[in-house]
């Protein structure tokens, strides 16, 4: 067999292999690259949920962390060792509403907004300017997703609720 009979994307990844091999690692390259990039306040924002969904999900049994899409924040929990079924996925969106403030039963804060609003905040925004309820629209925009099990085959449970609200759907998928 010679080099014209090898199907080009196999010679394309012999290429790859050899050139990253010879690749010289620059840490102060990747670094200065990061630092010309700076972070909004948004982008601190969804860091903070993320650390406290992720601590408060990592002592309850389930990995949680939070996106933005489409003019939502998502809060998204998984597992595959909690049985999929619906009184634990109610449990779980029930834990992530309580561990924001909010009371599960009634869907509405503790305080005027609930806590993940609050990591949405900073001095210096003027949260009047921007919108007279600013924390509540924030309030508004968050949805929670619980994923139990492995879905696919009708056998993973999938559960949604809006952050302030007591409405809860459930899915087999």
């Amino acid at each position: 067999m010679n080099c014209r009979t090898l199907p080009i994307a196999f010679l394309t990844t012999l290429g790859l292999i050899a050139t990253a091999g010879s690749v010289s690692a620059d840490p102060a390259a990747v670094v200065a690259a990061l630092k010309a990039a700076p972070a909004t306040l948004f982008d601190l924002g969804l860091a903070r949920l993320e650390a406290k969904l992720g601590a408060d999900g990592a002592v309850e049994g389930y990995n949680a962390h939070g996106y933005y899409q489409d003019d939502m924040i998502g809060i998204y929990a998984y597992s595959y060792e909690i049985e999929p079924s619906e009184p634990n996925c109610k449990k779980i969106v029930d834990r992530i509403k309580r561990a924001g403030a909010v009371d599960p039963a009634t869907g509405w804060p503790d305080d005027p907004a609930s806590i993940y609003a609050s990591l949405l905040s900073f001095p210096s925004i003027d949260e009047f300017e921007v919108d007279e309820t600013y924390m509540e629209t924030v309030d508004s925009m968050f949805h929670i997703m619980v994923v139990l099990g492995v879905t696919g085959d009708g056998k993973g449970m999938v559960c949604k609720s809006k952050l302030l609200s007591t409405d809860i759907s459930y899915s087999w998928e």
